[in-house]
């Protein structure tokens, strides 16, 4: 119901333009139970939408263990895709599986269901639920190689995930008919648990930091145990999970940062993005301090406000401060400067924000101090002679907001909003 309520909001207060609406009528029809997902599926699924798939592609498709990887740059391989959304389960791969097998893809790595067992389903329907997927793949794309991978062990020791408490052996019965379902499909499976289970069967707590989700640790065997099914001639390098060199141009920022498949979006397997899991702007200079020390071609950076604990789900304040918002990025500027000197800097503007959502309430009648940050930032890039982006043109409306077209939640984007934005920065990034 609450998913329900959201999307009256959607097609009322901020009316989907082509690019929301064609996801949004997508999903109704394909699953009326689609509604259940949250915003951020959305957001993904119409981002895969405007991104091609074609028959040299790899996916690795499933949940938010799927999302966080940076497969293609563990791997060093462009046509390996992320077709992975946080909290998606069997279902919500289902509903957008046309997404991906419309474009015939070489390779599917599926690994889902382990947010089915949260929801507290049965073994049995889930792994039937995963059968049926896979039937689906083979039915729309039957050239396509499959590779099933297990579920990984857990650790509840971290008290995190109270819905995931006594499910360790609905895992291991789960993996048993999993794989059983691979054979009886006759698609490849991949037993990744034995990798990543101690004595005790738990996921060990070097590899993670909640007890479900990998840390870097975590990937790297991960793409180590699959590294063989990529590709046998495959480039891995264990030592450097996700490299950055000087051929490379890297967006540092928030989560805005983080959200869409940048080297899709480029074509160009050499833009990769490194971002902070907050939206604030505090978080800046270290994080561009970081990503110097790779010494890459060039670095973009994206601005944002100043953050405090609010109740209202995310920590973006209208109460910001122009002044406290140049001073980090004039921070992280130095930071790039003094590590390393040859990386050329871009600057982008603040990002607008959708006040007609409740949580960003307090944005609204910002829109002249928004315009007036943005002039210092861009004196601030003059100062430096560094390059300047005005983003927030191209993507506020007549009323200051964020267009209602290119935001399902006020503030994150929708794929229509990545395209616009993308576009912007390709006069820049080539």
């Amino acid at each position: 119901m609450k998913k329900l309520a959201i999307i009256a909001a959607m097609l009322g207060a901020c009316a989907l333009t082509s690019n929301a609406q064609a996801i949004y009528d997508y999903l109704s029809e394909k699953a009326p139970e689609a509604y259940k997902y949250n915003d951020y599926y959305y957001q993904r699924a119409s981002h895969f939408a405007e991104l091609p798939v074609d028959g040299d592609d790899i996916i690795i498709l499933g949940n938010s263990l799927s999302d966080n990887g940076r497969w293609n740059e563990a791997f060093d391989d462009a046509n390996i895709k992320n077709r992975g959304i946080i909290s998606d389960v069997v279902q919500g791969v289902s509903d957008r599986l046309e997404l991906i097998t419309k474009g015939k893809p070489k390779k599917i790595f599926l690994l889902i269901g382990v947010n089915d067992v949260s929801h507290h389903l049965t073994p049995d329907s889930i792994t039937t639920a995963v059968e049926k997927l896979i039937m689906k793949i083979k039915q729309q794309t039957p050239t396509t190689e499959i590779y099933l991978q297990s579920w990984l062990p857990i650790n509840n020791d971290f008290k995190r995930y109270k819905n995931m408490i006594g499910k360790e052996m609905v895992i291991f019965h789960g993996n048993v008919m999993l794989e059983q379902v691979a054979r009886r499909q006759g698609v490849t499976w991949i037993n990744l648990f034995p990798a990543f289970a101690d004595k005790e069967m738990k996921l060990p707590k070097h590899l993670t930091n909640d007890g479900l989700h990998l840390n870097d640790a975590g990937y790297r065997i991960w793409c180590q145990e699959i590294a063989k099914y990529i590709n046998p001639n495959v480039k891995f390098n264990p030592n450097d999970l996700y490299p950055i060199d000087n051929e490379d141009i890297v967006l540092v920022g928030n989560q805005l940062i983080g959200g869409p498949e940048w080297h899709e979006l480029f074509n160009n397997a050499n833009v990769k993005s490194r971002n902070s899991w907050a939206d604030v702007v505090e978080g800046l200079p270290a994080l561009a301090k970081n990503v110097a020390k790779k010494s890459p071609k060039q670095i973009v950076l994206l601005p944002s406000y100043n953050g405090k604990n609010l109740a209202k789900g995310h920590n973006l304040s209208g109460d910001f401060h122009a002044d406290s918002i140049v001073a980090y990025v004039e921070q992280a500027i130095q930071n790039v400067k003094e590590v390393s000197p040859n990386t050329s800097i871009v600057l982008q503007s603040l990002m607008p924000v959708n006040s007609t959502y409740e949580k960003y309430a307090d944005f609204k009648g910002t829109a002249k101090k928004v315009k007036a940050a943005n002039k210092k930032l861009q004196k601030l890039a003059k100062k430096h002679k560094i390059e300047w982006v005005d983003v927030y043109s191209a993507m506020v409306d007549e009323n200051g907001d964020l267009k209602a077209e290119y935001t399902n939640d006020g503030f994150k984007l929708m794929g229509k909003g990545y395209t616009a934005w993308s576009n912007i920065l390709k006069a820049i990034i080539k």
